[in-house]
Parts: C-alpha cells; structure tokens; sequence
C-alpha cells in the first residue's frame, strides 16, 4: 500500500468534499491520505474524525501559495501536522485576501461579457471560501455557456498571458512564508518541483530549513527528478509523493484518479517520524 500525500477538496479548488475524498481512499486501498487544501489549514482540523469511520490514517496539511520574488516565479510548499498553526493563519489569511482580490475581478470582467453574477460564483464556492476560476466555469456551465470545465472558453477567457479575464494573485513571499511555517512545527516540503520552474528555488528553501521535496508527481520532469533525489540525499531531505487530486476541477493533463502518484510507506513513515521530532523538539 502507499499513501496520496496530495489531495485537494472543497475547501479549496477540489470538486469533492474532505468526507467523499477520505471514503475514495479507503476504497482505492490507500495506506494514508493527507488533504491539503490551498492556503487553508482549518480544513483539515479534525482529519483523524474523518479517518475514523473507515479506520483510516488522515493527515491534516496545507499547501501554501507564494512566490520566489528574486526569481520571478510562484511557487508551492505544503506543510503536514502543524503544531501550532495560528503561526502560519495570518500568512494564509493574507494570501486568501489577495486571491479573493482577483477573483472579485475576474468575476466582474466575466459578467460584462455573460449574464452571471457573483453571488451565482459563490454558490459553487465550499466552506475554505476559496474562489478561482474553476468556480467562475463552474458558473458558466449551469448558465449554458460552456459544456466543459478547461475548453475553448476557459483558454479565451483565462489563459496566463492571453485570457481576457485573467487576474493575476499576488501571492506571499517564500521566504516569509517559510519562516511561518518553521515556526508552526509542521513537517515541511516543497510541492511539484517542475512546476512554474520552481526547481530553481530548491537551494535557497534548503536554506530556509525546508524538510523535504515532492518526487513523486505528475507534473515532475525526469531530469527534475534525478536532480531532487540527490539533492535529498544530499541534505538528508524526505522525499514524498502524491496525486494532486482535484476530482472534476483538475485540468485535462492532470486528471487522475486518487492514488495515481504516491509516497511509499516509508516515505510516509519518516514523515511522521519527522512530525514526531518536531512536536517533541528534538
């Protein structure tokens, strides 16, 4: 068995719910599952009270949106059993004002060109308040417009550089981010390397105390691999894996059943060994 370290849900951009997504792993015969919801910790609070009806292992976490201001490029870093996680709320705070910031303007740029409204966006929005543009094609689809979530009309209206309607988030500086999370006691890790380029930022979050790297992924280039486990071992890095799940929110390239990309059992144990030297302080 192995364990999706990587999984999202309503409380963020996942289309299904923490309940339904512990449930699948159970039946896919996972190991463990850790739901990481997008700059939203609350979400996974009571993960062990969801696990309990299935006799499951569900571990709480978060990824964290920010951005490598010397480079120029975003970057993700999840974070596992925080031990004090009011370190890091104002931090996700921040970046979930910023992200509704671009939101209220996509939305408003949207409706000059559709008949949909905000409170129409909302209605498919789940209880992290997190609304991206998923939620707007979500809108867009009730309404008729389009017929799929990433078609024609998503790439019109939300490509990085060309969309109509695309906004931008100004998301928070790594390195800040990271001090937050050092000091909340989680295990730390950076999130899909080769995605956005991030690779590059390798070095300097070793240097910020970074725990560990994401290997196993879908978005992982081979030549990005080879070059994260030797920089695990390196510096004594963990190494973990998971799917990214979105269930129906993931875009075509990446929609993948839970449990598709994953960390082994010991992989998954380190890390909780890990956690366990961090709440002791050893």
């Amino acid at each position: 068995m192995a364990a999706d370290l990587h999984c999202h849900t309503t409380m963020s951009d996942g289309s299904d719910t923490p309940e339904f997504v512990v449930h699948l792993a159970k039946t896919r015969g996972l190991s463990a599952l850790a739901i990481t919801d997008h700059d939203y910790y609350a979400g996974s609070y009571h993960a062990d009270e969801l696990g309990k009806p299935y006799g499951f292992r569900v571990i709480n976490g978060v990824e964290c949106s920010c951005r490598d201001v010397s480079r120029g490029h975003k970057v993700h870093i999840l974070c596992y059993n925080c031990k004090h996680p009011d370190a890091v709320e104002h931090v996700l705070q921040k970046a979930n004002r910023a992200r509704a910031d671009a939101a209220r303007q996509m939305i408003a740029k949207v409706a000059k060109l559709y008949p949909i409204t905000e409170e129409m966006v909302m209605d498919g929005v789940g209880e992290g308040g997190f609304c991206g543009k998923q939620h707007i094609m979500l809108a867009l689809m009730k309404a008729g417009y389009a017929s799929e979530m990433f078609g024609d009309l998503f790439r019109e209206l939300f490509h990085s550089r060309t969309g109509r309607c695309c906004v931008p988030v100004l998301h928070n500086d790594m390195l800040d981010t990271m001090d937050c999370l050092r000091q909340s006691g989680g295990v730390i890790v950076m999130a899909h390397p080769s995605v956005y380029g991030s690779i590059a930022s390798l070095e300097d979050l070793i240097k910020a105390g970074i725990h560990g790297v994401e290997i196993s992924h879908p978005c992982n280039k081979p030549e990005d691999v080879a070059v994260l486990r030797q920089a695990a071992a390196a510096h004594g890095l963990l190494t973990t894996g998971g799917t990214d799940f979105h269930g129906y929110f993931a875009e075509r390239s990446r929609l993948l059943p839970l449990g598709s990309y994953t960390a082994t059992d010991d992989e998954l144990n380190c890390l909780l060994e890990k956690s366990a030297q961090l709440w002791s302080g050893t």
